[in-house]
């Protein structure tokens, strides 16, 4: 249906210009302080997506537009003045981050502010916050880059290579440019070794693991039950890495949904379900489980009736967060998930 012509109030005609004034108006005090931190303070070139971006000094009101650059920033010792989370959940600030914000909330001190979904974050409240520097990714923040930039120096990275040959994350891909922005570069040093050191002690554990089930698949799906393969997520790459071997359907397959009728086909010793729900977004594997149990289909599958196929949160487990501290709580969590196949067949 047409919009009569006034259909729209006249303050949310204004609303617009009124934000583009203020991103104007903080954009040319932001060169000014640049300018000013540039004599008293060192600068450096930082290389990211999009280009080279000068940062001067030690930021202190840094924000984070998506998850994963929040867990990197977390895990150099940065603290966020603003937050931008998988999906909007429809609150101002983050009072209880460690409620509010699944698994790395707990690492928070400040209370951010949330700028709703990673996808569009709110540019007004960015406008309002004056921060010193925001870091996004390229692959959502691309095409709002130019305004991002008049608020604040912004950097766009990406934790995938230069000419990916599979679709794999991984933190240790950008952290080096983000502890740069940040002024935190010895810190990386620490955290590529803790993380080898904990690869280490939890392929350790999980050899007899391995040893007997040595095959893995893993697969998302949602609350409707679609599949879909997942052989470069998080989980998969450090399952990789402790010497599990990740099973691998025809590329054909592996870019979209499984059939149900192809999961009992698949050989594997062991199936991880990394679980979603577009209407909750909290962890909703009791309800996945619960629909796999009743499923005649899936509920015949050797691997489900011996105890093998595991319901986890795709939130942590798949490709949402995937940071430094994504991968040591994942790392501390199989254990405890994987030692049971050897319960169950005693």
């Amino acid at each position: 249906m047409a919009k009569t012509k006034n259909s729209t109030p006249p303050y949310l005609m204004i609303a617009p210009l009124i934000i583009s004034i203020c991103i104007l108006i903080i954009g040319c005090n932001n060169v000014s302080q640049n300018q000013t931190i540039s004599k008293d303070e060192s600068c450096r070139l930082v290389k990211h997506q999009m280009g080279e971006t000068k940062v001067c000094g030690t930021p202190e009101k840094v924000v984070a537009l998506s998850p994963h650059i929040l867990d990197s920033i977390l895990a150099l010792g940065v603290q966020p003045i603003a937050y931008a989370e998988t999906i909007n959940l429809n609150i101002q600030v983050y009072d209880n981050p460690a409620q509010q914000i699944p698994y790395i909330g707990k690492w928070i001190t400040t209370q951010p502010v949330a700028l709703g979904d990673r996808k569009s974050p709110s540019l007004e409240r960015l406008t309002m916050l004056k921060p010193d520097l925001i870091i996004g990714e390229d692959w959502l923040h691309k095409d709002e880059y130019s305004l991002l930039s008049q608020i604040a120096p912004t950097l766009l990275f990406t934790d995938q290579p230069r000419t990916p040959t599979t679709e794999e994350q991984s933190w240790q891909y950008d952290i080096d440019g983000i502890a740069k922005a940040l002024g935190k570069e010895t810190e990386v040093d620490k955290l590529v070794k803790d993380f080898e050191k904990k690869i280490e002690i939890t392929r350790q554990i999980l050899q007899p693991v391995v040893e007997k089930y040595p095959r893995v698949f893993l697969m998302s799906t949602n609350v409707a039950t679609n599949f879909y393969a997942q052989p470069d997520s998080t989980t998969a790459k450090l399952l990789e890495k402790i010497g599990f071997q990740i099973v691998k359907l025809s590329s054909i397959v592996e870019r979209g949904n499984i059939s149900q009728e192809v999961l009992p086909q698949i050989e594997a010793d062991i199936i991880i379900v990394l679980s979603w729900n577009e209407d909750d977004f909290y962890s909703p594997e009791s309800i996945l489980r619960e629909k796999w149990a009743t499923n005649p289909l899936l509920n015949t599958m050797s691997v489900f009736q011996e105890g093998r196929v595991f319901f986890v949160d795709y939130q942590l487990w798949g490709s949402n967060i995937r940071g430094p501290l994504t991968d040591l709580l994942i790392l501390e969590k199989l254990p405890d998930l994987l030692l049971t196949t050897l319960k169950n067949s005693s």
